[in-house]
């Protein structure tokens, strides 16, 4: 099977490298990092993930912003939001975006990892 490609974004270097990178490349994936929506979307272009994971609160393009543009682009890759707002305007909000899931802050990697093998399944990846 070929790799599967994660993109992080996230303004928390910690978060990125911490809570989601070290454990989806653990588990075998791909990573890539980004600290912003814009530069998310640059990584997105360049890496092609299988699997997006993204925050809401970031500064300039903010998580919203970033899923939007990515649904602009037509992407077929299941996005899932890792955010503290836990704000049911929130929620609703990036469900109504078609995101795959949501995963409040802070999460166990149990939990990072089940969601992100559901939505690679689930997307016939």
């Amino acid at each position: 099977m070929a790799e599967v490609r994660v993109l992080t974004v996230d303004d928390s270097r910690m978060s990125r490298r911490v809570f989601l990178a070290k454990p989806l490349r653990e588990a075998g994936y791909e990573v890539f990092e980004a600290e912003d929506g814009a530069s998310g979307l640059e990584a997105f272009e360049e890496h092609n993930p299988d699997v997006v994971i993204s925050d809401l609160l970031m500064p300039g393009m903010d998580g919203f912003e970033f899923v939007e543009a990515l649904r602009e682009r037509e992407a077929k890759c299941p996005v899932i939001v890792a955010s503290a707002d836990i704000q049911q305007t929130s929620r609703t909000r990036v469900e109504e975006l078609g995101t795959f899931g949501f995963l409040n802050k802070p999460f166990k990697a149990e939990e990072l990892l089940e969601m992100v093998d559901r939505a690679v399944k689930e997307s016939g990846r």
